[in-house]
């Protein structure tokens, strides 16, 4: 009966105390990049982000609020090497989760919803008179999932975080097949430019990592982070598959 009522303490105050954790961290790996409307091939090179991460809890719900933004600039090349693609984009995401704990609050789940808006470039510099440059912005709402576990070595204690996002449905923009952005913007030709995207063609990002505590309020964090986009609008295939190592610093309030 005693652990039961120290679990269930542990548990209501894990659910109830208002904080706040705020991430600054960065993202250096490769990146994999097709988009048929500029070319047929695969441009792979580095690709570097900045990710702002604020995680805010209620005080007095079960409920947790998080806020991203993220901003990428990449650099690839061809299998021939004789052509290169920059490209850049910023990432806005909102989340609300419910949350519980379990194991005496050592284990906490974090799940809910998110809604994400994305801007973005691809500029292929073989292609100076033939579109030379693709836009990018788009609209998703998927499920937001979080995990974290407190693991104790040495007497200290190192949260080890998961999270997961999802995109189920939402809307992007995009050229139809053989189409300019003289002919939409100039002439105002729309052909199916604002096209629907469903789980049919699936994405995910995802981002494991660990906190290793500097003092009660900092820490060092350094992770795995992948993230894999990609759809099929209008006969055009694209695809961004990115995989990077990420370190930052954690504050919490």
């Amino acid at each position: 009966m005693k652990r039961i009522l120290i679990t269930a303490v542990a548990l209501s105050l894990s659910l109830h105390t208002s904080a706040q954790e705020v991430a600054t961290q960065l993202a250096f790996g490769s990146a994999n990049y097709l988009d048929t409307y500029l070319s047929p091939e695969k441009y792979r090179g580095f690709e570097g982000r900045f990710i702002s991460e604020v995680l805010r809890y209620s005080g007095k719900r079960p409920l947790a609020y998080a806020l991203t933004h993220e901003g990428a600039i990449s650099t690839t090349h061809n299998r021939a090497g004789n052509a290169n693609e920059l490209c850049g984009s910023y990432d806005f995401t909102y989340s609300m989760m419910y949350r519980t704990a379990f194991c005496g609050g050592r284990l906490r789940l974090l799940a809910g919803g998110m809604a994400g808006y994305s801007i973005g470039f691809a500029y292929n510099m073989r292609n100076s008179a033939n579109n030379p440059a693709q836009g990018y912005t788009s609209l998703g709402i998927g499920p937001h999932l979080m995990l974290r576990y407190d693991l104790t070595l040495w007497g200290r204690t190192f949260p080890v975080n998961w999270e997961a996002r999802m995109p189920f449905v939402g809307v992007m923009f995009s050229p139809n097949y053989g189409q300019s952005y003289y002919e939409i913007f100039n002439r105002g030709d729309y052909d199916h430019n604002i096209v629907v995207t469903t789980l049919a063609v699936p994405q995910l990002r995802h981002h494991l990592s660990i906190d290793i505590p500097l003092s009660t309020r900092y820490a060092l964090r350094i992770g795995y982070l992948g993230d894999y986009r990609q759809a099929k609008p209008n006969n055009l295939k694209q695809h961004h598959y990115y995989n990077a190592a990420t370190v930052g610093i954690v504050v919490r309030k």
